[in-house]
C-alpha cells in the first residue's frame, strides 16, 4: 500500500495499520509519519491499559465523567509528545550509525523531523506556538544526543517511559505501588517499535 493512500486512511485507524508495514522508510516525510503513528500507538495502548488494569470494571464508565475524560486526553497528548521525542532520536541516530558524514549536520534535520511528527499527531490539538516550544525543548536536547550511538543506549526511551507514570491520571499511591510493572509495560511495547525501526531505516534507501 503506497504511502499517499495511507494518508488518506483516518488517522485513527493509520495509527494501527502503520504496525505492519515493511518497506523501507524513503523520505523525512515517511519517517515523521512512523515517527507520529508509532508514537501514538505506544502512548495510547500504554496509557489505556494501565488505565484499564488499576480500574478494571470502572474503566469504560470513566469516559463517561466529561472531566475525567479530558483529563485522559490530555495525558494521551503529552506522553505522545514524549514518546516522539524519544522515537525520532532513536530513528536519526539509526541513519547515523550507517553513515556518520551526517552527524555534523543532525542537530537541526531532528528538530525539524520532530517538529513534522508533532504536527501530524496533535494536528487537531496544539497550537503553532505549542509546538514551537516542544521543538524548542528538543533543540535543546538533541545538542547533547551522541547520533552515531544514541540508538545503542538503553535509556534512550527513559523519558516517555518515565512521563507515563507521571502524566497517567491516577494517584500517587498507585503510581508508587504500580510503577514496575506499568514501565516494564511500555518498554515491551518499545521493543517492537525499535525492531521496525531498525528493519526499516536504511541509508542508501533514505532522501533527507
Amino acid at each position: 500500500m503506497s504511502s499517499s493512500v495511507i494518508r488518506k486512511i483516518p488517522e485513527r485507524f493509520r495509527v494501527f495499520l502503520e504496525r505492519f508495514r515493511k518497506g523501507s522508510i524513503k523520505d523525512r516525510t515517511e519517517l515523521s509519519e512512523f515517527i507520529s503513528t508509532r508514537s501514538a500507538y505506544v502512548a495510547q495502548t500504554s496509557l489505556y491499559g494501565y488505565l484499564k488494569t488499576r480500574m478494571g470494571t470502572r474503566f469504560r464508565s470513566m469516559f463517561e465523567d466529561e472531566v475525567f475524560s479530558r483529563s485522559i486526553k490530555d495525558s494521551v497528548e503529552k506522553l505522545f509528545i514524549s514518546c516522539a521525542a524519544d522515537l525520532t532520536i532513536y530513528s536519526v541516530s539509526i541513519l547515523a550509525a550507517q553513515n556518520r558524514e551526517l552527524v555534523d549536520h543532525l542537530d537541526g534535520k531532528a528538530t525539524e523531523l520532530y517538529r513534522e511528527a508533532l504536527v501530524h499527531g496533535l494536528k487537531d490539538h496544539k497550537t503553532q506556538d505549542d509546538l514551537e516550544v516542544h521543538a524548542e525543548a528538543f533543540s535543546i536536547r538533541a545538542q547533547s544526543v551522541t547520533w552515531e550511538t544514541a540508538f545503542q543506549d538503553p535509556k534512550i526511551f527513559s523519558k516517555s517511559i518515565g512521563d507515563l507514570i507521571r502524566f497517567a491520571p491516577v494517584v500517587e499511591e498507585f503510581k508508587d505501588l504500580d510503577r514496575e510493572i506499568v514501565t516494564n509495560s511500555i518498554r515491551f511495547r518499545w521493543r517492537d517499535i525499535r525492531d521496525q525501526a531498525q528493519r526499516r531505516l536504511k541509508i542508501e534507501k533514505f532522501n533527507w
